[in-house]
């Protein structure tokens, strides 16, 4: 029997015989020439491995892989943290991640919770293409200026063999060069442009309005910096896009979907949240007005969690997407985008988690409980113990509750409460023969504190009363630390002195700055203009801005952010 020749040993009519010219798709990103070597650089200084090159044999989480204190490195803590929970892991490309199983449950756990709050506004699920003609993003200006150094862009279509005579790198494929695209096309960074195209498409008349459409996607951003879930190169979100008849209804749309935001963030992830609206250098490209949650992590930071937009008729003019009123006059729709990504699981990760490791809010956590059956030596006690563990299993999830039973006979008890509490898990029950005998099962909440019995005749009330405790629990370590991270500034010498702090935290400032003072201040002292919050406290007529000197015209909160 012949051996098959590897393709390495293999002529380039042998390798075109074995398919090796299909059609492929070649990246290229724009800000890649002459980069290389300073992105990789960046990488390996900004970035901490998850799992090190050594260890890659290695399963990805070890059970005694220590978690560094937050108090000592919060970055060197966070990346622990994420490791211990095998939430992600490297990809072979620079700037992304792999989503594992539990860190994608994380993400599914986001779209449980907000894709029904979305279709409640009337919104449909669609999807558009990930490649998207350069042609469409020149439409806007102000749009392409925003993201034309973020943009990868795919400008051949098709690969082909290397012959060996001509090979001097050893690979066996090269771009072709005669199939370069006339019309290249970025790989989407956003979605507008795409979106508007086919709107034009599918709007002729008031009876077409209001459009509503939202997308599950990835999109791609070529970041130099990089930190998981926060900043990467790919990320996973959802957009949503809507075009509308008036501005009001645009901008009431807008509004809408920041209050669905802020539910989400607030009552279901627990978050230390502040609403408000971008200054025109934080507004998103394209738009007319951005709004915004901010949350706060404990180290101070600010993480823009999600944001809505009021796009005008800014998008329906550079695609010429018009309909005919019932008066039957030709007008430009009006229109709205939004979305939250990944983001929101690192501001998640930052805000609860503790150096033991992942703690994720019980309506986050795709288990919620975990039952924990202690095994007996005795076979007939084992077996009426896995009964009970199964039955308690199957009431909690009649009531709706997510459960697992570890049932694993490879690991001790022990071995397993550690493995749950560093995946975050809410509950655990433990499930042995004396709990048997007294008709109970003990609890313990990821939160801390005593363990609890459960009645087993009343587990199902039980569990949700303690499951509601900890959410409670959650909110209100949220709200104490929002009240003491936020700080009012009423001179130069209080910003200065918030500066000198190791957790700055969001700046109240009666702000009186311009765009170019707003520009001077970030470059002086990194501190970024987060938001106008949409609660205004009164200004009094005579303030002036303790950082220009100028009147003051509104509150602004200023923080170092991710």
């Amino acid at each position: 029997m012949k051996r098959q020749k590897s393709p390495a040993s293999m002529s380039l009519n042998a390798l075109q015989q074995r398919g090796w010219r299909q059609r492929s798709i070649v990246l290229a990103a724009v800000a890649l020439v002459g980069l290389e070597t300073a992105f990789v650089n960046c990488h390996r200084g900004l970035e901490r491995p998850i799992v090190s090159v050594k260890a890659k044999k290695k399963k990805a989480v070890e059970p005694d892989l220590k978690i560094t204190p937050r108090s000592e490195d919060w970055s060197a803590w966070y990346l622990d943290v994420i490791a211990a929970g095998d939430l992600l892991d490297d990809a072979p490309v620079r700037g992304c991640k792999i989503f594992k199983p539990n860190g994608f449950a994380v993400w599914e756990g986001i779209q449980r919770l907000l894709d029904p709050k979305i279709k409640e506004m009337g919104v449909q699920n669609a999807y558009f293409p990930l490649l998207i003609p350069v042609s469409f993003l020149s439409k806007e200006a102000s749009h392409v200026d925003g993201f034309a150094k973020e943009c990868a862009v795919v400008t051949h279509y098709r690969l082909r063999g290397v012959s060996e005579a001509n090979n001097a790198t050893g690979a066996l494929v090269e771009v072709d060069p005669e199939s370069k695209l006339t019309d290249p096309y970025v790989v989407r960074p956003t979605s507008e442009t795409v979106v508007w195209h086919m709107y034009g498409k599918w709007i002729s008349s008031y009876r077409d309005l209001p459009l509503k459409m939202n997308q599950w996607a990835n999109v791609l951003r070529w970041e130099m910096r990089t930190r998981p879930f926060l900043r990467s190169s790919e990320f996973l979100w959802q957009e949503g896009h809507t075009a509308h008849a008036t501005k009001e209804e645009a901008n009431k749309q807008a509004r809408e979907v920041l209050d669905v935001y802020l539910e989400l963030a607030e009552d279901e992830l627990c978050l230390p949240i502040i609403p408000g609206r971008k200054s025109n250098n934080e507004r998103f490209a394209g738009a007319d007005e951005t709004y915004t949650i901010e949350a706060l992590t404990p180290n101070g930071m600010a993480i823009q969690a999600g944001t809505s937009h009021f796009l005008g008729q800014n998008f329906a003019k550079a695609f010429d997407v018009t309909y005919l009123s019932e008066d039957q006059k030709s007008e430009f729709v009006w229109a709205s985008s939004w979305g939250v990504s990944t983001r929101l699981i690192g501001a998640v990760i930052m805000v609860h988690s503790d150096d033991d490791g992942l703690l994720l809010p019980p309506a986050l956590s795709a288990v919620q409980v975990v039952i924990v059956p202690l095994y007996s030596k005795d076979a007939t006690q084992q077996e009426a113990i896995l009964d009970a563990a199964s039955s308690l299993r199957k009431s909690l999830v009649a009531a709706g509750t997510r459960v697992h039973v570890d049932e694993r006979l490879s690991m001790k008890p022990g071995a397993k409460y550690f493995e749950w509490e560093r995946r975050g898990v809410p509950l655990r029950l433990e499930l042995g023969a004396r709990d048997l005998e007294k008709g109970t099962a003990m609890g313990k909440l990821r939160t801390g504190g005593d363990k609890f019995p459960v009645p087993l005749q009343e587990a199902v009330p039980e569990v949700q009363k303690a499951l509601l405790s900890m959410k409670k629990q959650l909110q209100d370590r949220s709200a104490q630390l929002k009240q003491e991270l936020t700080f009012r500034i009423e001179s130069r010498s209080d910003l200065d002195a918030r500066l000198k702090e190791k957790a700055t935290g969001m700046l109240l400032v009666p702000w009186g700055g311009d765009d170019d003072d707003e520009d001077q201040l970030k470059d002086e002292t990194g501190l970024t203009l987060r938001c106008y919050p949409m609660e205004q406290e009164d200004m009094p007529e005579d303030q002036v801005c303790p950082i220009t000197g100028k009147p003051s015209r509104e509150w602004a909160i200023f923080a170092l952010a991710y």
